[in-house]
């Protein structure tokens, strides 16, 4: 398997969307839902995809296997002149076909690559459900430590709470 990781481009915006949808219905580990997309369209997917690419600490990084998304992964930033512009959040998914096959490890390297080259992120931070113990090994191993335990933090369409961990990366 050949795992290709580039900066998302705004014309991928349709095949993005479809490739979060289906992760949506592969898993409750993602925080939007179904009801989240319901009118979300392929034109406010490539004006976010936009303000990644214009960010001076955004990301938004696809990872492709022939050709087709398989995964995603997101450093959302902040202002670079705020009180918390020295911060990025992580955020990233894998479809489930492609699970345990190190694409998640791959992603988050090149996104923790950026990261330590961009001179304005200090702190990388994430919130992963409590349950997740796959995903929180995974960020351990990169040198995450819990900072934090938020109770009731995730909240399902069925009115189901998750607890979250919270985890930061000092640079």
């Amino acid at each position: 398997m050949n795992l290709i990781i580039e900066k998302a481009k705004p014309q991928q915006a349709k095949e993005i969307l479809d490739c979060i949808k289906k992760a949506v219905t592969e898993s409750d580990n993602l925080i939007v839902t179904m009801d989240n997309l319901k009118n979300y369209t392929v034109i406010e997917e490539k004006f976010l995809i936009e303000g990644y690419n214009r960010s001076k600490t955004g990301l938004m990084l696809v990872g492709m296997v022939d050709e087709k998304i398989v995964s995603i992964g997101t450093l959302q930033g902040n202002d670079i002149t705020s009180k918390s512009g020295h911060r990025v959040t992580l955020g990233i998914f894998v479809l489930k076909d492609y699970w345990n096959m190190g694409i998640g490890r791959q992603m988050i390297t090149a996104m923790l690559d950026y990261c330590v080259e961009n001179p304005y992120i200090e702190i990388v931070d994430l919130d992963v459900r409590a349950d997740n113990e796959a995903a929180i090994g995974l960020y351990e191993r990169f040198g995450f430590d819990r900072i934090g335990y938020y109770e009731d933090y995730f909240k399902d369409e069925g009115g189901n709470y998750g607890d979250a961990i919270l985890m930061a990366l000092y640079l």
